[in-house]
C-alpha cells in the first residue's frame, strides 16, 4: 500500500519546455558575457546541457542533474576547446542566473494537470506528499508557492549543497524517515528515467508520466507503471 509519494518537479508537475528551455536560451547568453567567452561556443554550452538543436535531451543534465553536475560538464566541454574555468565559480553563476529568470514575475509555471486537486486526492487518502527535485532548495519552494501548493507538501528535498541528487539515497531516506515508512510504501513519481531509478535503486514503488522530457520507450521497461500525467495518479491508486 502507498503511504507517501515523493514527486518530481519539472515535467512531473509543471510543464519543463514552457520554463526551462526558455531559461536555458537566458541564462547561456548571460553566461558567455560574464566569462567574456565568444558566440563560437555557445553549442557547445549547450550540448554540455543536454541541449542539441533546440531539443532537452532525457538523458542531459538539464532534465535531471543538480547545477553543480551541469556545472561540471560545461567546464569539462570547454576544457576540449583549452577554455578553463572553475567549475564551482560555473555552479555559483548558473544557480544565480537560473534563480534570476525563475523567480521573475513574468516566467512561465504551466501545471501538467490540476495540481491542486491531485494532492487534495492524495491528502484525502492520509499520503505523505514529498518533493525530491534537482533544482535549489529557494526555487523549489517559490515554483511551489507561485503554484500555491507549498503548504500541501509535507517534505521537500532538493540541492542545499548537502543532500546528494538523485539517484542517490538521500532524499528518499530522509522522507521516508519522517514519516516511518517502508521503501515499499513510498512511489516516485516522474518524467526521467533518473526517476526510475531513484525509485528502484531505493526500493519504491516507479511511475513514469509522458508529461515531460521522456518518451515510454526512455524509462527502458522499467517503470512500475506509466502515466500520462499525474492527473492519473488519483485512478492508478484505485486501481492498485
Amino acid at each position: 500500500m502507498i503511504k507517501g509519494i515523493l514527486f518530481d518537479k519539472d515535467g512531473t508537475l509543471i510543464d519543463f519546455f514552457s520554463l526551462w528551455l526558455g531559461a536555458a536560451k537566458a541564462v547561456v547568453i548571460q553566461f558567455l558575457k560574464e566569462n567574456e567567452l565568444s558566440e563560437e561556443v555557445k553549442e557547445r554550452v549547450f550540448y554540455a546541457m543536454g541541449i542539441e538543436n533546440g531539443e532537452i535531451d532525457p538523458y542531459g543534465g538539464l532534465a535531471y542533474k543538480s547545477y553543480s553536475e551541469i556545472a561540471l560538464d560545461i567546464t569539462d566541454e570547454l576544457s576540449r576547446e583549452q577554455i578553463y574555468l572553475d567549475s564551482r565559480k560555473v555552479r555559483m553563476q548558473l544557480e544565480r542566473l537560473f534563480a534570476e529568470y525563475v523567480t521573475e514575475s513574468q516566467a512561465q509555471y504551466v501545471e501538467t494537470a490540476d495540481i491542486k486537486a491531485v494532492l487534495d486526492s492524495l491528502k484525502q487518502r492520509n499520503i505523505w506528499i514529498g518533493l525530491a527535485t534537482a533544482d535549489t532548495v529557494p526555487s523549489a519552494k517559490n515554483c511551489l508557492k507561485r503554484l500555491e501548493v507549498l503548504e500541501k507538501f509535507d517534505y521537500v528535498g532538493a540541492d542545499d549543497g548537502v543532500l546528494r541528487p538523485k539517484p542517490e539515497a538521500d532524499m528518499f531516506l530522509e522522507f521516508q524517515k519522517k514519516f516511518g515508512l517502508k521503501p515499499q510504501e513510498i512511489a516516485v513519481v516522474g518524467d526521467t528515467y533518473n526517476d526510475i531509478r531513484f525509485a528502484r535503486e531505493n526500493g519504491g514503488v516507479a511511475i513514469g508520466v509522458l508529461s515531460g522530457v521522456s518518451q515510454e520507450a526512455d524509462f527502458c521497461g522499467e517503470a512500475d507503471y506509466i502515466l500520462n500525467s499525474v492527473g492519473e495518479l488519483p485512478q492508478l491508486l484505485e486501481q492498485i
